[in-house]
């Protein structure tokens, strides 16, 4: 699969979960039945892993401080790729044991994060 952030193309993920919410206002009537005004349909949260370099694991990071990103994906509906407007929350970088060792690098890295949809 190939991802874009910004234009940019980045490094497949290790995974990719979508996440589709419907935003919508309910209310019960005196009858006891659902009253249902739908907002927005397919408000998309993505949670996303990879493995990767230290020069990625940095990249990610500075993405992570961006206000937003357009993130290019993808969409199982259209069946082509999309572009959404994003942003990522939950950024965490966790070192892969013992890696800090191999010669020319500062160690692998698992990196998650949630991109959420404005």
């Amino acid at each position: 699969m190939r991802i874009k952030f910004n234009g940019e193309e980045i490094i497949e993920p290790q995974s990719w979960s979508e996440d589709s919410a419907v935003i919508e206002t309910v209310n019960v009537t005196e009858a006891g039945t659902d009253q249902i005004a739908v907002t927005r349909y397919d408000k998309l949260s993505i949670s996303c892993s990879f493995q990767c370099s230290h020069r990625w694991a940095k990249k990610l990071k500075e993405y992570s401080k961006l206000d937003e990103i357009d993130v290019n994906f993808y969409d199982i509906l259209m069946g082509d790729y999309t572009t959404r407007h994003m942003r990522i929350r939950d950024f965490k970088a966790d070192i892969v044991d013992g890696s800090w060792k191999t010669p020319g690098t500062n160690g692998l890295w698992i990196v998650s994060f949630s991109l959420l949809e404005f």
